[in-house]
């Protein structure tokens, strides 16, 4: 699966202060919604066991990791939470060692300044497969998955092994079950959709299948979608200029992905900029940009 990521540049205005989760609260109208925050300032076995409901337990137990403790068979900490008091974002990661190289599952949610979700950051890697390091530049400095720097070397590398931008490895094929997941705790809580600003084409593509549709960007996708065809102007551009840009690409997905992370969309005067997706609890959007695609 691909990773969706937003590199802020500035902050975001958080969510109004709703006070803390009392229990009159919780005895109130179930509908009402809680907030990332006022989860985070429950007490540290409450959090623990309310975000236990974001990772999904056969994910886990593939890795011989126990759902509720989230500990390995050697009984060393396996699953890790970061959720601050008084902090608007949860971050969960789980990897199948000590190393931070063999994680398999990374999340990070967050309120919105619309008392919405945010669904900043997700990385699903199957920690068996290669690793190629487009993470880092040649000299050690990280590329914050290639929209900072690059390091063409290893791209090139993951794109001839079949990944797509930003992957370190191949996929863990679990996007819907975690995102199933996602919309069963945000159900509990009271939430009723999330966003996300896709880092890549591929990104936003599995996201449409995923039952996203956009809120900024539908267009963009389209005349991406126009723009490739024969005779448009990205097929035209598709010169051999790059390993990234050879003409077989412009029928798939990763093939796209790969052009536009290189910076193709120069050709249209346009960048892959100020994409917003949302996703509706339970419910699919149904948007698709590229009918019939290979990926």
């Amino acid at each position: 699966m691909q990773l969706f990521f937003r590199v802020k540049q500035q902050p975001e205005p958080v969510v109004p202060n709703l006070g803390r989760i009392t229990l009159s609260l919780l005895e109130g109208d179930p509908s009402t919604p809680f907030t990332l925050k006022q989860i985070n300032d429950l007490p540290e076995n409450i959090k623990q066991r309310v975000y236990r409901n974001l990772i999904p337990p056969l994910l886990l137990t593939r890795f011989d990791i126990d759902p509720i403790t989230w500990c390995g068979a050697n009984k060393e900490q396996r699953v890790f939470l970061t959720a601050d008091s008084s902090s608007e974002k949860v971050f969960i990661s789980a990897r199948t060692s000590p190393s931070e190289e063999d994680e398999f599952f990374v999340l990070e949610l967050a309120d919105n300044m619309l008392n919405g979700i945010d669904l900043n950051l997700l990385l699903l890697n199957d920690p068996a497969s290669a690793r190629f390091n487009t993470d880092k530049d040649e000299q050690g400095n990280p590329t914050m998955f290639g929209t900072v720097r690059r390091n063409l070397t290893e791209e090139t590398r993951a794109k001839e092994a079949g990944l797509a931008p930003g992957q370190v490895r191949n996929s863990l094929s679990a996007s819907k079950l975690v995102l199933d997941q996602i919309d069963t705790f945000l159900a509990t809580i009271g939430q009723r959709a999330y966003f996300l600003e896709p880092l890549t084409y591929a990104s936003a593509w599995v996201f449409e299948k995923r039952g996203f549709a956009y809120v900024r960007g539908h267009k963009l996708m389209a005349t991406i979608h126009q723009e490739f065809q024969p005779g448009g102007t990205l097929h035209k551009a598709l010169d051999g200029s790059s390993p990234f840009r050879q003409q077989p690409q412009w029928d798939n997905v990763r093939g796209r992905a790969w052009a536009i992370h290189d910076g193709i969309l120069d050709v249209l005067e346009t960048n892959w900029d100020k994409l917003r997706m949302v996703k509706q609890v339970g419910r699919h959007a149904g948007a698709s940009t590229f009918p019939s695609a290979i990926y």
